[in-house]
Order: C-alpha cells, then structure tokens, then sequence
C-alpha cells in the first residue's frame, strides 16, 4: 500500500486536504488525486512550478514501489514520477490529456494503459516542445 506522510503539502492546507481526497491522517496515493492536480493544472488554477513542488512533495513521503506494467497500482505511481520531474520532461499543460487518458486506465487493463502511454511519448516532437519552452526558465532546456 502507497501511504502518504501526514507533514504539510505544498498548496494543500487542511482545507485543500479533502479538495484532493487527503485528510489529515495519511491516505494512500491514488488516481483521483493526480486527475485532479493535473486537471487543476490544465484549468490556469495552479502553475507546472505548484505542480511539480506538491508532486515532489508527494514522491519524497515514501518510498514507491517498482509494479510491473500489468499491475494497476504502477500507473499512478508513474504519473507521480514524471509529475517530480516535470521541468525535466517538458511536461506541459498540453500533456494533461494524455496523462488523464493514463490515470483512467481501466482497472485490469494496464497494459494496455502503459503501450498508449509509451506511444504519445514516441510520437512527441521533441525539438519542437523544447522550442516552445526556450523562454520559460522553470524548464531545464
């Protein structure tokens, strides 16, 4: 079971807490919890800087498991993953639909959750996405 550590996330006082399905006593991580950082997101609500500093936050409360690509639980954990290092990946607004698309992976099916997955990454234009973000400082260029 993934659980989260009860200290304080970033932009996530005891009132937000039950915004993203958190209460003050340690819940585990799941997919609700990201759709809705991510959705927030896409919605001008919260900056990719808020983004990344509560998914770090999230990722550096526990130690997550290595699940197999079969194994349902690995995809939020993945998501959290890129989320932590979203500058890195160029992770943008744009992205939020496919990263929606993951975290409603079927439960059963995440198999083939993971090949959609791998398959938008393949298909991004690399040089094309790191153009768009030459400007913006937060992205590791």
């Amino acid at each position: 079971m993934c659980v989260l550590s009860t200290h304080q996330l970033p932009l996530l006082d005891d009132n937000h807490r039950w915004e993203y399905g958190l209460t003050t006593v340690a819940d585990e991580m799941d997919r609700s919890t990201l759709r809705r950082l991510v959705l927030r997101w896409a919605a001008g609500e919260l900056t990719e800087h808020e983004v990344h500093a509560t998914a770090e936050q999230l990722w550096e409360a526990d130690q997550w498991p290595d699940y197999g690509d079969a194994d349902d639980r690995s995809i939020a954990i993945e998501v959290l993953a890129q989320l932590d290092i979203l500058n890195h990946q160029f992770i943008t607004t744009q992205d939020v639909p496919a990263l929606v698309a993951f975290l409603d992976t079927a439960p059963g099916q995440a198999a083939d959750g993971w090949i959609q997955w791998r398959q938008y990454w393949a298909r991004m234009d690399w040089d094309q996405r790191r153009r768009q973000l030459s400007g913006n400082p937060y992205y590791i260029t």
